[in-house]
């Protein structure tokens, strides 16, 4: 996943390929690209800002992408021998370690743990064996929290070669206007990002139908669904509960638009049954905007209740409406949790996220040329 595709992973893997580029590293990305424009198969590659993206197109994605995929990697190999391999979410980890086992010698990889791969490693037996396979062989596991980790370490041993790399966040810029609470955006509540079924949003339409009336200013869905069911189910409940004159649905928005939309809620709800770290709620943060999320994954280790935002356990729609509502009847608490997801914000520095991505890459490469000395 990389852009132009939307999503919280696409954008993280462009934020550390330009983290990577800065720190002098020559850069290759491959990744699919659905299109009907070209043959499918075809690889496509242009320099982007310093990196090179070579984009697979597949009219298609299916189970046989990733044996394409490996055959662009061994392509591109053989023109310009990697000394790393980068699988930076699980599924797309399978691809390059199978070019990597396919080569002469073999290369250092590191494997990132993104988005439900936890949730597909425990939850589909389908996917299991490959998933298992990636995580025993990677010479390096990463994760956005130490929750999966943990949950990654019943079944393989990662404990000595794995480290939570957390998604950082771009401050806003000295001078420039935070988040403020006003008359346009009293009382909206909403939702930011790629509505994935993980997300949740019929919990957020049930809680907020039962904000009473005189709270209420909106419910944004700025994004789009991934799942025709759950937007199906979320719509239904619209209708059920009367809520469509309330409700702004904004579809799939340029990646400048996500703080337009951010800056016109009173309280940003992610109500996920499982996260791990997302980068909507975080960009929330930095403009301080108040913060309601569920007790899991990642957002359960960042979040402070009550300081930084107000946790709730996920499923309990009476938990999430009256968290909603403290903020929205108490400006003191709005004002006290934006000061404090501001000061959230700024510990999730691109500075710190670049080191330590920069020093494991140091370390790997380093590793892999003495490996290669010793044969």
């Amino acid at each position: 996943m990389y852009p132009p595709t939307l999503g919280g992973v696409a954008g993280a893997a462009q934020r550390l390929a330009k983290m990577l580029r800065d720190l002098n590293f020559a850069v290759h990305v491959v990744t699919v690209q659905e299109s009907d424009a070209r043959p499918a198969g075809g690889l496509c590659s242009i320099m982007e800002d310093g990196i090179a993206v070579h984009r697979l197109t597949q009219s298609a994605i299916s189970n046989s992408t990733k044996f394409a995929l490996r055959d662009a990697i061994l392509e591109l190999d053989a023109k310009y021998s990697f000394q790393l391999f980068h699988g930076f979410f699980l599924p797309s980890a399978e691809p390059c370690l199978m070019a990597n086992e396919a080569g002469t010698a073999r290369r250092p990889m590191i494997a990132s743990i993104r988005g439900n791969d936890v949730i597909t490693l425990k939850d589909h037996p389908f996917h299991r064996t490959g998933i298992l396979e990636i995580l025993q062989k990677a010479d390096w596991v990463t994760s956005v929290n130490q929750c999966y980790l943990d949950l990654v370490e019943q079944d393989v041993t990662v404990s000595g070669r794995a480290s939570v790399i957390r998604n950082s966040v771009v401050p806003i810029a000295a001078g420039a206007q935070g988040w403020q609470l006003a008359q346009s955006n009293r009382g909206v509540v909403g939702m930011v990002g790629e509505f994935r079924k993980v997300k949740d949003v019929p919990l957020l339409v049930r809680a907020y139908a039962s904000i009473p009336p005189d709270l209420r200013g909106g419910l944004m869905l700025a994004g789009f669904f991934t799942d025709q069911v759950e937007e199906e189910w979320t719509n239904a409940l619209i209708d059920r509960f009367d809520l469509e004159a309330e409700v702004t649905r904004t579809g799939r928005f340029s990646p400048q638009s996500a703080l337009d939309h951010l800056q016109a809620l009173h309280v940003y709800v992610q109500c996920s049954a499982f996260e791990g770290m997302p980068n909507a709620l975080i960009e929330a943060a930095s403009l301080g905007v108040p913060l309601v999320a569920t007790a899991v994954g990642g957002m359960a280790e960042l979040l402070r209740d009550g300081e930084t935002g107000l946790l709730v356990p996920h499923g309990d729609t009476a938990a999430l409406t009256a968290a909603i509502c403290r903020i929205l009847c108490d400006d003191a608490l709005a004002r006290k949790l934006s000061a404090g997801s501001r000061s959230l914000a700024a510990q999730l520095s691109p500075q710190v996220e670049r080191s330590e991505w920069g020093a494991l890459y140091d370390h790997l490469l380093d590793q892999g040329s003495r490996r290669a000395r010793s044969l």
